[in-house]
């Protein structure tokens, strides 16, 4: 198995292991909470392992553009996981939820196609298309 792949499963586990403990206290603690909290805690975290000398000097050589760009992605995670807890908290599962929320997989492939010029599509990519839009829309209409 390629390694890509054990990460992108290991990443599974987690997320979903996270949708699950969000999904367990969202009853009972507000969602801005449950948000910004574990962001904080991330924070630090990063501060900790981002002030050590391995990566100061890859942070020094960003360009402005760069800088730009990860602020934007700052300003966005909590967004995102804003309207992620708002999501599984409207809902009995949150697979249901997580379901609708993964359509994000769509909106990058189709999006990395008019961004990068080496994304490529194929046949089978336009048929899993479909059966994703006919599965989400399943899920989420039989809910």
């Amino acid at each position: 198995m390629e390694d890509w792949v054990k990460f992108g499963l290991f990443a599974a586990i987690l997320v979903s292991l996270c949708d699950l403990l969000r999904k367990h206290i969202v009853k009972s603690v507000d969602p801005v909470i449950i948000v910004l909290l574990p962001l904080c805690v991330a924070g630090l975290m990063s501060l900790l392992i981002l002030t050590s000398n391995k990566y100061k000097q890859g942070i020094s050589k960003l360009s402005q553009i760069q800088y730009c760009v990860l602020l934007a992605i700052g300003l966005m995670v909590p967004v995102g996981h804003y309207f992620i807890t708002k999501t599984i908290q409207g809902v009995h599962n949150p697979g249901y939820a997580k379901v609708i929320i993964s359509l994000n997989i769509l909106i990058s492939l189709f999006a990395s196609l008019l961004l990068f010029s080496e994304s490529t599509i194929n046949k089978f990519t336009v048929f899993g298309t479909f059966l994703v839009l006919g599965g989400s829309y399943l899920i989420a209409t039989k809910a």
